[in-house]
């Protein structure tokens, strides 16, 4: 099936983005990838060598598109494209207008890529990036319900103004986002058919880190990873607000995409139309500052005893029981288990810890 499917991905320099190009160029698929600028290009050259020669070789071509909400630099690049997987999307970050900064392009982007596919006849499915913060309204995370378990069923479908921070304007960002997809699709009935994926705290090794001793341990804890590996290393990266027990690893949500948007050889299609959550440990998750010291001294004691993983940092968490039985019954695989994912994130700090 590789070799008929053209995809197109967005957002490949960012975290999960650049994982999902490389699996599926892994795959042998072919892949038009945008990007803002002819500088993302030479720099995702010299990340992967697998980049580079699926570009030589005319498997892989790029798209610059500098403004993501321009509809006809992205309806240009959709031509024979047969599948997109769409990761683009605002992060929390400070800004003097959350509804113009975050808010707005976020379901803008989304708005934009769904016109531009109906005014494409080869599109058969669109994949989108949503998250499980779209779950529940930010309100919750001040008085959780941490008994119910929550499913892709349940949608944040008010979310309420004005926004206090950063997180609370992405939190509504996404939801709105998703509430967006579900309309045009109910209302203009296009003739393909789309995917949600709602991944839950994404962590786990950053494959943009070259491994050649130049990188710093910091390229690692930036980010909502920082906090994660907090309760391993020190005070300094303590969030100021805890974080929901539930991880996934990048590598899961990244071939979770390519799955969703063609399925693997032996794997039956994911069912379109259709809304999945990713998240690991399930349905219980995880307690940040119970599980991942104990990660620590189980596979690296000694760095523990020699204080480059001091424990000395912490992290407190949120209770969220989440139902990923439909995502596990339709993609056939089970989620890398935290303890693993932990496990790798870890390693790939002490690496840079140590100049490797």
């Amino acid at each position: 099936m590789a070799a008929q499917n053209k995809l197109l991905i967005t957002g490949v320099t960012g975290y999960i983005g650049f994982q999902t190009l490389i699996i599926a160029l892994e795959r042998n698929h072919n892949v038009r990838a945008v990007v803002r600028s002819q500088a993302n290009i030479a720099k995702l050259r010299s990340m992967n060598a697998r980049v580079a020669k699926s570009q030589d070789d005319g498997v892989l071509e790029f798209a610059i598109v500098p403004n993501f909400l321009a509809p006809n630099d992205i309806t240009s690049a959709l031509d024979g494209i047969t599948e997109i997987i769409h990761l683009a999307s605002p992060l929390a970050a400070q800004a003097d207008d959350y509804e113009r900064e975050i808010i707005a392009p976020a379901v803008d982007m989304v708005t934009v890529v769904l016109e531009a596919a109906t005014q494409t006849p080869s599109v058969r499915r669109l994949v989108i990036t949503s998250s499980c913060v779209t779950l529940v309204p930010f309100e919750w995370n001040f008085a959780p319900d941490s008994e119910r378990t929550y499913s892709a069923d349940d949608i944040n479908s008010h979310p309420t103004q004005p926004y206090g921070n950063p997180m609370e304007a992405y939190w509504a960002s996404k939801a709105l986002a998703r509430i967006a997809t579900r309309d045009f699709v109910n209302t203009k009935k296009p003739h393909f058919d789309y995917i949600n994926l709602l991944p839950s705290v994404v962590i786990g090794p950053d494959t943009r880190i070259p491994s050649d001793g130049t990188a710093k341990p910091g390229d690692l804890t930036a980010e909502a990873r920082g906090s994660v590996l907090a309760s391993a290393l020190d005070a300094s990266l303590n969030s100021p607000f805890p974080f929901v027990g539930v991880p996934v690893h990048v590598r899961d949500v990244a071939r979770a995409h390519v799955d969703a948007a063609v399925p693997a050889e032996g794997q039956t299609e994911i069912a379109g139309n259709a809304e999945y959550i990713l998240s690991s440990d399930a349905p219980e998750g995880v307690v940040w500052d119970r599980d991942t010291p104990a990660i620590a001294r189980k596979y690296f004691p000694e760095e523990v005893a020699n204080g480059t993983l001091p424990l000395e940092g912490s992290l407190t968490a949120i209770k969220w029981r989440l139902d990923t039985s439909k995502t596990e019954e339709a993609f056939g695989w089970k989620m890398t288990t935290f303890e693993q994912t932990m496990k790798e994130m870890l390693l790939q700090y002490i690496d840079l810890k140590n100049g490797r």
